[in-house]
């Protein structure tokens, strides 16, 4: 470990202690430096493209530059400094429309949220955790949950292309053809390898739906180096038709959920919710989640 990624790693246990060691980008980058008042700051830059058709092209951009920054002890004047050269590095990148810049950064650091929307970057995504045992909510309402099985796919896929397609107005999905035979063979891998899946009904009709999954940080993942080590729930999915909002639906679905994954002693669970989205951020705070991780993004990226 760098003496620089040390600075980092106890600038982030003072800032969250639930803040795991930083974590190198999985595939290849290359070294972003940079230097303010005689301190260091460095980075490392991944690319990464989707083909069109694709799943990841049905939740961003096509083509993504990710900024992994350690600013170290250098702070908010470190990191402002590294997207100065990041903003340098990617002149004549001939990125287009379809593109974006990236970093992911913990939430509650006030001070590099300012630096980020200085340079044009939004809040898109948030990781929120909770604990095993979080404080007392409203209880469940009382809608009817079971569990879902093959003979829901199709029902499921409904409820799912819903969701996408409200997120593409509020968070990071968009909107791109060919979603539903996507979503569709999603949905049938997650019943076949998680069954972790619940629907509330409404006198027989599908009224929402929570899919959920174990997950442990591994390298290569999307939460490694952003949850400590151990096994975790999650939250994948939670869709509620819209003729069925505000009725409890998504309290009951929450409360089936939590229940089924706290059985499998994990540390506790986390889910990504959108800033933008009118409905989510107060929806699961009180559930008891609170953000850990805020993801960033530049969009179209500096060209």
């Amino acid at each position: 470990m760098t003496p620089l990624e040390q600075e980092q790693n106890a600038a982030f246990a003072a800032l969250d202690p639930l803040l795991p060691p930083i974590a190198p980008p999985h595939g290849a980058s290359e070294p972003l430096l940079a230097s303010v008042g005689g301190r260091r700051a460095g980075g490392l830059l991944t690319r990464v493209t989707h083909a069109p058709g694709s799943w990841p092209a049905l939740w961003g951009p096509l083509e993504i530059w990710d900024l992994t920054a350690v600013p170290g002890d250098s702070g908010a004047a470190g990191l402002a400094a590294l997207l100065g050269a990041w903003r340098d590095r990617m002149r004549g990148s001939g990125a287009g429309p379809d593109s974006g810049c990236t970093l992911a950064w913990p939430s509650r650091d006030d001070e590099a949220s300012a630096v980020l929307l200085a340079h044009g970057f939004a809040p898109l995504t948030c990781l929120a955790v909770r604990p095993p045992d979080p404080p007392p909510g409203p209880g469940p309402a009382r809608v009817p949950v079971r569990k879902a099985g093959d003979g829901d796919t199709e029902a499921i896929t409904e409820l799912r292309l819903a969701e996408w397609r409200y997120t593409s107005q509020v968070g990071t999905a968009v909107r791109r053809p060919g979603a539903r035979p996507l979503l569709l063979a999603e949905v049938r891998r997650h019943l076949r390898f998680s069954g972790l899946a619940w629907l509330a009904e409404d006198e027989g009709v599908p009224a929402g739906l929570a899919a959920c999954a174990l997950a442990s940080p591994v390298p290569g993942d999307s939460i490694h180096g952003r949850l400590p080590p151990g096994r975790w729930g999650y939250v994948d999915t939670l869709s509620v038709a819209p003729a069925a909002r505000g009725g409890g639906v998504g309290r009951a679905l929450m409360a089936t959920a939590h229940r089924a994954l706290l059985s499998y002693e994990v540390r506790g669970t986390f889910l990504f919710y959108h800033p933008a989205n009118p409905l989510s951020p107060v929806f699961w705070h009180r559930q008891g989640y609170r953000p850990l991780w805020t993801m960033w993004i530049r969009r179209p990226a500096w060209s």
